[in-house]
């Protein structure tokens, strides 16, 4: 996962390559939940008085005219698309579905979409900010180039979507026209700084594409349905990160959220800074508040939610539950708590749900985590999904009422 232990980037990959063989198989439908029945009443979710959350239950209430957006950033979990994928479907099942999202621009090694696939790219260069830097970097850490005389790629939808709304996140020196479906789409000198293209309607499978020799850089694909109404779920993850990966974007990476217009923004990090036994808590509290205040400057009243880490193990050979399980993983809760606490966010802890100490262990046993003790199987996280989003809409059902 972290860059520091390569060994769970590998035990990652087999993960995820041996979930995306169940995933398609795994839906969830709200009127039929699949979680354990002695958890269906967690009680971990946590309101700090968060100013957004009235403005997020009025819109999901009025989804049959409103389209709602919800973000959510993360480490291995969102960048496979497990979590937030079956939160997806959860939500899109009782509001509709309101698009695909914010995705990468083309396939990014190790990272998948529930609803999205993609061809082969050709002729492009792909940055992504796990393991490169760039001073440009904004939301999603990704950044693809040009580099021969064509390049393109195939996206094809993979949630019934036959009529889509697409934009390019994208800067450009003197202005370029990209291929974009059927449409030739004209970039506008943007002067260097990240923005939103016109919209191009197009079809379930359709191609980009532009000449090499450009100096166009592409962040990212914005997809929403024909019709502005209805849930959409992004998720923005990268293989192995922490909170600190932000830095590595630009500052004024929250101006390329805040043209997304989200009206949630989760932030579900914790589990690589648990296993990084050189981590300052007092950083990383900073570093927490840091994100959260310019993610608000940005998108003020923007409802915030923090996902704690879930129980994992770093030592397998430990004697006792203390020695096999990271020793930052309860002080980096603790420390999200108190951050939500004092920044009015609402905190899910996902640590407490699975049971707490050790966990992850028996939840193995049961089939529903992963053999790597840090990841969960299709199930689990099948089952987590239904927890947090049964504890979110007991909360909003109650701002509604």
């Amino acid at each position: 996962m972290i860059n520091k232990y390569p060994l769970l980037s590998r035990v990652f990959l087999l993960a995820i390559m041996g979930l995306m063989l169940t995933s398609c198989n795994s839906a969830v439908h709200s009127n039929a939940p699949q979680f354990s029945s002695h958890r269906k009443s967690t009680g971990v979710l946590t309101d700090y008085s968060d100013k957004g959350i009235n403005s997020l239950a009025a819109r999901l209430h009025h989804s049959h005219a409103e389209r709602t957006h919800i973000i959510v950033m993360g480490d291995s979990h969102t960048a496979a698309d497990f979590l937030s994928g079956q939160l997806r479907q959860r939500f899109q099942d009782k509001y509709g579905n309101g698009g695909i999202g914010f995705i990468s621009p083309v396939a990014v090694p190790g990272n998948r979409y529930g609803n999205v696939s993609f061809s082969k790219a050709k002729g492009w260069k792909l940055e992504n900010s796990r393991r490169q830097n760039n001073p440009v970097f904004t939301l999603g850490g990704n950044i693809v180039t040009a580099v021969s005389g064509y390049a393109g790629v195939y996206i094809t939808a993979q949630d019934g979507e036959s009529d889509i709304r697409a934009q390019v996140l994208y800067r450009t020196h003197g202005g370029t026209t990209l291929q974009l479906g059927r449409h030739s789409l004209l970039l506008a000198d943007s002067l260097g700084r990240w923005e939103l293209s016109e919209v191009a309607r197009v079809l379930s499978s359709f191609s980009i594409s532009i000449s090499g020799g450009s100096e166009t850089q592409l962040a990212g694909l914005w997809l929403t349905s024909s019709q502005t109404k209805g849930v959409i779920i992004s998720a923005i993850g990268i293989n192995g990160s922490q909170i600190f990966m932000l830095d590595k974007w630009q500052d004024t990476w929250p101006d390329s959220l805040s043209l997304l217009n989200p009206d949630l923004v989760v932030l579900a990090y914790g589990t690589n800074e648990a296993f990084n036994t050189d981590l300052s808590l007092d950083k990383y509290r900073w570093t927490l508040v840091k994100q959260i205040k310019k993610i608000r400057q940005a998108k003020p009243g923007v409802a915030i939610l923090l996902i704690g880490p879930g129980s994992s193990i770093l030592h397998k050979d430990g004697m006792s539950c203390e020695r096999r399980q990271p020793s930052l993983l309860k002080p980096i809760i603790k420390v999200q708590r108190e951050v939500a606490e004092s920044e009015h966010t609402l905190f899910w802890d996902w640590f407490a749900w699975m049971g707490g100490d050790c966990s992850i262990e028996l939840l193995a046993k049961q089939g529903k985590a992963r053999p790597d003790l840090i990841h969960l199987t299709s199930e689990g996280y099948r089952d987590s999904a239904a927890a947090l989003w049964h504890d979110l809409e007991s909360m909003l059902n109650q701002k509604i009422q």
